[in-house]
């Protein structure tokens, strides 16, 4: 038999080896999940702080639903004068990083000037940064061309919009009796990727009554300043737990203990997740620009390339990827982070938009291209 107590004794050493290694074992994991977390706080960029993109609420007032859907695209409701605030909250706090008005006129588009059918226009193309999100509309200090030249100017940017999606608006205002002659583009790095969307039904139910909405609408009727707080936390505790109600349940501790280190698993993971889905959209984007410059000629269009707040130094890869597919298209581009000279200081704390003095700098020198593309001659 060797159970017996001079076996058991034996035993002793063996238990107390696996017990130290299963220690040192543990240790270093611990060790090294300390690390790698120290690591990635210190070391791996952060680009969202204690107000994330995330973590902003879009609250609007104004005629009817605010926006109106074409199809697959959209404009806002026509003749109406709409509010829009931004805020950010943050874990126990918020602040409203703008608040503004501004006029949409008879096509739905931020300007207060309805258009024309049949007059010659030149059109601007673009996002939020076209449409002003963030400020009173900048399209209303663009230098208008000289009195001699008859170009019906347009404001064509909606927010969160992309190259496909413009293509599709120039074809809608021309399908409306619009006659566009000239077409300038506003894009930023980040449009080249952008596909083609509009509202759905409960989005548009919500922004046309604050009764109807959720909390994870993602854009919102404005409610009344008494009520803001409690719209804030109620749509606050939504995403915070819409953010952790992961696949696995795991993730959702790894999240709470381990952030920097779930900052960089989450990058990557969604990095890989959407890296198909980024080609096809870039393969769209490529075929709009395409379209765009066969549609008008491409002595007609131009593409300007604004800078984004995140590219102090210059435009990201995929600017220089949406650059070189301009070129490829045989596009006329102009680089308008020289001219325009934005800084930080040009933008919003925690908003990535230009504020007020941005958008001055936005249509001063977008001010100048508009000039040379309305006094120079047409090939259609």
């Amino acid at each position: 038999m060797t159970n017996g107590p001079e076996a058991i004794g034996r035993s002793k050493p063996a238990l107390i080896r696996i017990i130290v290694a299963t220690s040192l074992i543990a240790a270093s994991s611990t060790t090294g999940f300390v690390l790698v977390e120290l690591l990635s706080h210190f070391f791996v960029p952060w680009t969202e702080g204690a107000y994330s993109s995330n973590n902003r609420i879009m609250f609007f007032e104004g005629g009817g639903t605010i926006f109106e859907n074409h199809e697959d695209i959209f404009t806002y409701v026509p003749n109406s004068e709409i509010r829009h605030e931004a805020v950010y909250f943050s874990d126990d706090d918020f602040v409203v990083e703008y608040d503004y008005h501004f006029h949409t006129n008879n096509y739905g588009l931020v300007q207060e000037a309805g258009l024309a059918p049949a007059r010659p226009s030149l059109l601007l193309l673009g996002n939020s940064f076209t449409e002003g999100q963030g400020a009173e509309p900048w399209f209303s200090e663009l230098a208008t061309p000289r009195k001699d030249v008859e170009y019906q100017m347009i404001n064509g940017g909606l927010i969160g919009t992309g190259f496909e999606q413009w293509s599709k608006l120039a074809r809608f205002l021309s399908e409306q009796g619009i006659k566009v002659e000239k077409v300038l583009i506003l894009f930023i790095s980040g449009d080249y990727t952008r596909r083609v969307w509009n509202f759905s039904p409960s989005i548009l139910d919500c922004l046309a009554m604050l009764a109807a909405c959720r909390g994870d609408e993602g854009f919102y009727r404005l409610p009344p300043a008494s009520d803001l707080p409690p719209w804030v936390t109620k749509i606050r505790a939504l995403r915070t737990q819409t953010g952790t109600a992961t696949k696995y349940p795991f993730q959702g501790g790894a999240r709470s203990w381990l952030p920097a280190t779930f900052h960089v698993y989450d990058y990557w993971r969604a990095k890989f997740e959407k890296s198909s889905d980024i080609e096809l959209a870039k393969q769209r984007s490529d075929a709009a620009i395409g379209t765009i410059i066969r549609r008008y000629g491409a002595s007609n269009v131009v593409f300007m390339h604004l800078p984004q707040k995140d590219e102090p130094n210059g435009p990201s890869q995929q600017g220089v990827d949406v650059r070189r597919a301009i070129r490829n298209a045989g596009g006329n581009l102009i680089d308008g982070y020289t001219p325009c000279r934005l800084t930080a200081l040009d933008y919003h704390v925690h908003d990535g938009h230009p504020n007020t003095q941005g958008y001055g700098k936005i249509a001063h020198c977008v001010s100048r291209v508009v000039q040379q593309m309305a006094t120079s001659g047409s090939d259609r």
